[in-house]
């Protein structure tokens, strides 16, 4: 393959080989052909040293592959086409597999083979001859077979086999192919060594010996040789060992001598390093001295501002606290060169100004205190509401002192001895202010408290009465000796709503015109209010201005009560660098101040600036121990202000309660632990006396006496039911408090009362009838219940309507309707008795007669069959109503009707033209009966419907 030089593949049936001569092929079948070249190319790419070049020139061949640098290109293969073209298989070339990329059998142990040298015509001859017997056996053309000087090669014709003998004639020729490649190899090698085939072998393999013994000669020469120059070498060679031997030695002392001067130059720089660092820190201490130096130093102009600077106008004040924040920070943050003499002196200098600075502090304050305070307790300019003298003083107080606020800080930190002496004078001063201006407080209100009782022992009347069901209330306290309780007439009356309520039960126009205008008269619960809001304001004021003025609030609570919420989050880091307790330092330094905004209850805070929801004891000891102290008759205060409110009415009760739940819910989740306490403590005061004063009131309903052989009138409670909710409701209001709640509870509870009364006396006197029908007392008895019982019914509506036309709230209508139309039903069923029973006298037998006949019809019976309906009794029942005896009748009716509402003139209207629609619609009824059963007997009634009707009329 080596003597391949270049394949041209010029037509499709045509290719040439280029060897030392040029040969051409050719066949008819082209897919044979080209099967052939790629197989030819790709053989001689893998075994050849040189590939050789391959000339494509065939128009539509396959494309061609570039496959290295020498310009050597592999065709792509066309297997598939020339199976897809018929029945012909060319078969791969003998030991080549294109998927494996090597050759099969006994050439696949060497990949490249010894390239063979001067090839003769013979050799290329025997190559050809093979191609082309591999062409032909495959069904080649060979006719055109040109190899230079050489006859075609016969064809042979191609003998059909199957597949299994093609794939074994391919082995057999490809091992041939090898063998013969071997046997050249061989004869190669062979005829290097002048050996040719007619030269007989013994001879050579004597030449072959010969120059094996010429070999091992010279080498035996060469051997002998070298022992002549041995000892010359070993001497040559102790020598130089000697040699190296000194240098060695002299090498070990050149390493210990470079040893040790690396040793002194290391230590050199060691030292040289120390001092250069040792030289740097003299420098840094040189220069942090002398900036402690400055530090601690003051010059005598501003030691003498802590001396002389007056404390009584703000800018002095600035002035002193940013000269005593310099000395405090040189006493606090200089430890460390306590052992300089100089540091040392100066050290002693400060701690003496600061001693005097304290003093002179302490002395200052305790004056300023005493005298700003006197001022306030001999102040007479004290403002008044509505004729209650307010606290007021401390006010001004906190105003004055306020400015001090950083100085009591100092004192705090440089003599805590002296702080707690100040707090405790300045505890000492306010409890005289608080308890002088608390004591006009009460005594302003005592006229208030008191006003019922000086309105009875003047002869008025008692206007408690007016809305209260016992006799006792307001008559032991404040009655006229000898004088037992009793009930005032409506018209003496106080207040707005009872007017208007008494007014339109007597028949004033002006009261339904809305035209009655409010009492200017103060109740005692508005008094207690007023005073108890004076009271609460002050000590809110006062607690947050002990947490300011002594530093009882740390700084970073501070400044969360004056940040929004959403701004606590993002400012807590820079809170935690001043820590829980500020520095009076940084007090002067951060220009922290008070919260002030002393009026307004301040939220819990814990250490996290988390508003917190426990109520009690919300403020630290130090503060609760000092309002204990200051406030230690405010307990007891409060607890008169009650007693005196409630004493003659104890309903203000429920209107002293909503000031104190008002209180209460603006001190919810603040720090305001002692007035909280006692605000409680006023808050079950409050209810206790309240649930006292509706549990007397149940019992005297309870204990009412109804005497129903006479006619009494309207019994006191049905008028006092509507000026009592009036009254409850004026002092309660529309609010959402706990006093809202017990309002509406004791309404349930003194309604279903007084109706449960009125009710239980109907029940008994029918029971008591119905017993006995032919006992004229209990059917008086009867007819005077009713009577009693329409009276208190009317009385009760009217005083509710009147109520809720011109005095009720909105929120409070749908609560007084469920009132009235219980009320209202009532009414409707004692009225219904009552008509039966005043008109049994004048169409008592009439009535009875037609109503045994509407039994008889409805059970299907002839009314005229039964004797006691028969036409006769008929006859008689007409005649004992006749026209002038009907008409007498009617006008006794009136008159009795007249005599039983006599006390209520209002009523008398209503209940006759009840009686006249029931007259008129029994009259139709007993037409209606007689047209149905006894028209036959041509019978009727003497009197006619319009007759009634103008007898009914006349009254």
């Amino acid at each position: 393959m080596d003597d391949v030089k270049a394949i041209e593949f010029k037509e499709p049936t045509r290719f040439s080989l280029l060897l030392n001569h040029k040969y051409d092929f050719s066949s008819s079948d082209a897919a044979l052909v080209e099967g052939f070249v790629q197989m030819l190319v790709g053989f001689c790419n893998k075994y050849g040293i040189k590939p050789p070049r391959y000339i494509n020139t065939v128009s539509g061949a396959p494309g061609a592959v570039s496959t290295g640098s020498t310009g050597t290109v592999r065709p792509k293969s066309v297997f598939n086409r020339a199976a897809q073209q018929g029945p012909q298989v060319v078969p791969p070339m003998p030991g080549y597999d294109p998927s494996r990329g090597q050759m099969d059998g006994s050439m696949a142990e060497s990949q490249v083979r010894p390239r063979t040298q001067g090839r003769g015509p013979g050799d290329q001859s025997a190559l050809m001859r093979r191609m082309t017997k591999y062409v032909a056996d495959h069904g080649g053309d060979v006719s055109a077979l040109v190899p230079m000087g050489m006859q075609p090669v016969e064809e042979v014709p191609a003998i059909p086999t199957d597949a299994n003998e093609l794939e074994e004639e391919a082995d057999d020729v490809e091992e041939m192919l090898l063998d013969e490649a071997f046997m050249l190899s061989a004869d190669e090698l062979v005829g290097n060594f002048g050996w040719r085939a007619n030269i007989d072998a013994a001879q050579l393999e004597s030449r072959l010996l010969g120059e094996l013994h010429k070999l091992e000669s010279e080498n035996v020469r060469d051997m002998l040789e070298a022992d002549k120059q041995v000892p010359k070498l070993i001497k040559e060679l102790d020598h130089a060992i000697s040699h190296l031997e000194q240098m060695e030695e002299m090498l070990k002392f050149y390493s210990l001598e470079l040893e040790s001067m690396d040793d002194d130059v290391r230590k050199i720089q060691t030292e040289n390093e120390s001092l250069k660092v040792e030289e740097a820190n003299q420098q840094r201490l040189l220069v942090e001295l002398e900036k402690i130096l400055k530090t601690i130093t003051l010059s005598e102009d501003e030691l003498q501002v802590l001396r002389n600077e007056s404390l009584e106008t703000t800018d002095g004040i600035e002035r002193v606290e940013r000269v005593a924040a310099s000395l405090k920070r040189m006493l606090g943050t200089t430890p460390g060169v306590g052992g300089l003499e100089a540091a040392h002196e100066k050290m002693k200098k400060y701690e003496f100004y600061s001693a005097n600075f304290s003093t002179r502090v302490y002395d200052y304050l305790k004056v300023m205190f005493q005298f700003k305070i006197d001022g306030g307790i001999n102040d007479k300019g004290r403002p008044a509401h509505r004729g209650i003298r307010l606290i007021s003083g401390p006010e001004q107080v906190h105003r004055m002192m306020i400015k001090y606020a950083g100085l009591t800080l100092w004192l705090k930190e440089a003599k805590p001895s002296a702080d707690k002496e100040l707090q405790a004078l300045y505890i000492q001063c306010m409890n005289m202010l608080y308890a002088n201006q608390t004591k006009e407080l009460v005594d302003s209100c005592r006229p208030f408290f008191f006003r019922y009782r000086h309105d009875v022992s003047s002869g008025g009347a008692n206007p408690i009465a007016e809305f209260s069901f016992s006799t006792n209330v307001g008559a032991s306290a404040g009655g006229i000796p000898g004088v037992p309780g009793r009930r005032i007439s409506l018209d003496g009356l106080s207040g707005a709503a009872h007017h208007v309520i008494a007014s339109a039960v007597k028949g004033d126009s002006m009261a339904s015109a809305g035209a009655v205008a409010p009492s200017n008269e103060m109740q005692p619960a508005e008094a207690f209010a007023i005073a108890l809001d004076n009271v609460v304001a002050n000590v809110i004021a006062e607690q947050n201005f002990i947490s300011d003025l002594f530093h009882y609030v740390p700084p970073a609570h501070t400044r969360a009560a004056r940040r929004q919420p959403q701004e606590r989050k993002a400012a807590r880091d820079e809170d935690s660098k001043l820590g829980e307790n500020a520095t009076f330092y940084n007090w002067v330094t951060h220009r922290l101040r008070p919260i002030e905004h002393w009026d307004m209850p301040r939220p819990k805070l814990d250490s996290k600036d988390v508003v917190t929801q426990t109520v009690h004891f919300g403020s630290v000891k130090e503060v609760k121990s000092m309002l204990d102290l200051l406030y230690g008759s405010l307990v007891t205060q409060v607890d008169s202000l009650v007693d005196m409110g409630t004493r003659f009415d104890p309903s203000q009760a429920i209107g002293m309660l909503v000031s104190v739940s008002k209180a209460l819910d603006q001190c919810k989740g603040s720090d305001q632990g002692f007035l909280i306490n006692v605000l409680e403590r006023c808050n079950d005061k409050l209810e206790t006396t309240f649930q006292s004063y509706i549990s007397e009131q149940a019992r005297a309903i309870e204990a009412t006496k109804l005497v129903t052989k006479r006619r009494v009138g309207a019994l006191p409670f049905a008028r006092i039911f509507p000026k009592f909710i009036a009254h409850i409701e004026n002092l309660v209001g529309d609010t959402g408090y706990t006093a809202r709640a017990i309002a509406d509870s004791t309404y349930s509870r003194i309604s279903r009362l007084i109706f449960d009364t009125l009710e239980s006396l109907l029940r008994e006197a029918e029971r008591n009838a119905s017993n006995n029908v032919d006992d004229k007392d209990a059917q008086k008895e009867q007819l005077n219940t009713h009577v009693l019982l329409l009276e208190n019914m009317f009385v009760l509506v009217a005083g509710l309507q009147s109520y809720r036309t011109h005095s009720c709230r909105p929120y409070f209508v749908p609560m007084l309707d469920t009132y009235l139309d219980h009320a209202q039903i009532v009414q409707r069923k004692v009225m219904r008795a009552y008509i039966k029973d005043v008109l049994r006298r004048p169409m008592g037998r009439l009535t009875d007669f037609f109503d045994a006949v509407e039994r008889c019809l409805a059970a299907n019976k002839d009314p005229m069959s039964t004797p006691s309906l028969a036409k006769g009794q008929l006859k008689k029942v007409i005649q004992a109503h006749s026209n002038s005896s009907m008409r007498e009748n009617l006008k006794q009716l009136a008159k009795r009707v007249d005599k039983h509402f006599i006390d209520e003139p209002k009523l008398r209207p209503i209940v006759w033209q009840a009686i006249t629609n029931d007259v008129l619609s029994n009259y139709q009824r007993f037409v209606t009966l007689l047209a149905r059963s006894y028209k036959s007997t041509n019978l009727s009634l003497e009197f006619t419907q319009s007759e009634l009707k103008g007898w009914l009329s006349e009254r």
